[in-house]
């Protein structure tokens, strides 16, 4: 209950006045205790998490208080949509709170309808079957396990058919909740620990908008089929989509999060930690993307020719401006940006030096096999994106203004020539 106050306020307070507090209204508590023993009875009945759902609906719909009130923030309980982080100031009356949707009505019928006539399970096929087809097309009755991490309309905790634009409102809703946390979690408190907790739980929600846009690159969309159906089950999200995703970490990532850095709150919860937090956040999701995997999965996409293939180069290429803007900009590189600055090259040395293989395979290991790094397009698309920056670096020294700018790209192009020495190869 405490965690489900906290993410109520944190997702929603923005909107939703109710939420402003660490007192959450009883009835708006025991709806959300509804909805949780209601997900619960829905594997007692035999229902899967389905985590495509949330993503059935236009992002701007669950603005809509008559869109909402009808038919929830997703199509069924079982996914993980648990609060409508999409809802602005101003939209009045909106549902915020999940609930049973249409595709719970539909797979309860399927499952325990009885069939007149029928005596035996083979003899319902036809019927079952048939019901499943009259819904093909429709984006409600879709379903998606959420597992692999590929599929942008498949994550657990998301909500709205574009998670770019769902993220783009969700963090607007944290930057103006941000200055009201000490009011909110101090009003009856003694001290600090309210505030602690809700800073930290801010951290992850910003961290579960910024996954579900990371997705989208090099992502694949999963559309289960029957074998009489047309089309391929699995398709690259288009090209467009993920350029606009980069855009979106680029500026919301990689640029620094200065409102998460909000003294006000940070010296009555700690004494030091920012520095290493950003640090932290930011290298993550550099690092997510900069995943062998991914880029391997991107080569295997443009390989065959697809028109919805967005280049691994080029995504490197916009990762390397949006990391190192600076040195394009002629602007001093903050405290900040150096961290990041040298975490990226410290993934780029990890890539082009991995830890020698235990030579043992983990049982628990998923997805499809990558392939070996020293025989992939990986290494030299690395190199040639440390040469290219090694070359503006040299350029940008001289216009640099200030002393410590000039000294982490000196620093930077040193570390460079040592990966690119050919005795470490």
């Amino acid at each position: 209950m405490r965690s489900y106050r906290n993410r109520y306020l944190l997702e929603t307070g923005a909107a939703n006045p109710n939420a402003r507090t660490l007192d959450t209204p009883a009835e708006d508590i025991g709806e959300m205790m509804k909805m949780v023993i209601a997900h619960e009875i829905g594997h007692a009945l035999g229902l899967p998490h389905n985590m495509k759902a949330s993503a059935a609906y236009p992002v701007d719909s669950l603005r809509s208080a008559s869109f909402t009130k009808k038919y929830g923030i997703a199509t069924t309980i079982m996914d993980y949509a648990r609060y409508n982080y999409v809802a602005q100031p101003g939209d009045e009356g909106v549902r915020f709170v999940r609930q049973i949707g249409p595709y719970d009505h539909y797979s309860i019928n399927w499952g325990y309808r009885l069939v007149p006539g029928v005596t035996t399970a083979e003899s319902e096929k036809p019927t079952l079957d048939k019901w499943i087809r009259e819904k093909v097309d429709d984006p409600r009755y879709q379903f998606g396990s959420g597992f692999g991490g590929e599929d942008p309309d498949s994550q657990t905790e998301s909500i709205g058919d574009n998670a770019i634009q769902a993220s783009s409102y969700g963090l607007a809703n944290l930057k103006k909740i941000t200055p009201n946390l000490i009011e909110w979690t101090t009003k009856d408190s003694k001290d600090y620990t309210d505030l602690s907790e809700l800073y930290g739980e801010l951290i992850s929600v910003w961290n579960r908008y910024i996954g579900h846009v990371v997705t989208n690159v090099g992502g694949i969309h999963n559309e289960i089929k029957m074998a009489d159906q047309e089309g391929p089950m699995f398709t690259s999200v288009p090209a467009a989509r993920q350029k606009e995703a980069m855009q979106f970490l680029n500026q919301h990532v990689f640029a620094t999060p200065t409102w998460l850095l909000d003294e006000e709150i940070l010296r009555r919860i700690e004494s030091n930690g920012a520095l290493e937090r950003i640090r932290n956040l930011q290298s993550r999701w550099m690092r997510s993307l900069m995943s062998t995997r991914r880029i391997q999965r991107m080569m295997e996409s443009a390989a065959f020719g697809n028109k919805n293939a967005y280049s691994p180069m080029e995504m490197c290429q916009s990762l390397r401006r949006g990391i190192w803007t600076e040195i394009y900009t002629n602007q001093p590189i903050d405290i900040y940006r150096r961290n990041l600055q040298r975490a990226y090259l410290d993934h780029v040395k990890s890539l082009l030096n991995p830890p020698k293989s235990s030579g043992t395979a983990s049982r628990f290991s998923f997805g499809p096999p990558t392939t070996p790094l020293s025989q992939s397009d990986v290494w030299p698309m690395i190199k040639a994106e440390l040469k290219t920056l090694d070359k503006d670096l040299k350029k940008a020294i001289p216009r640099m203004g200030d002393q410590m700018s000039r000294y982490h790209l000196e620093d930077a192009r040193d570390r460079i020539a040592d990966l690119l020495n050919t005795d470490n190869w």
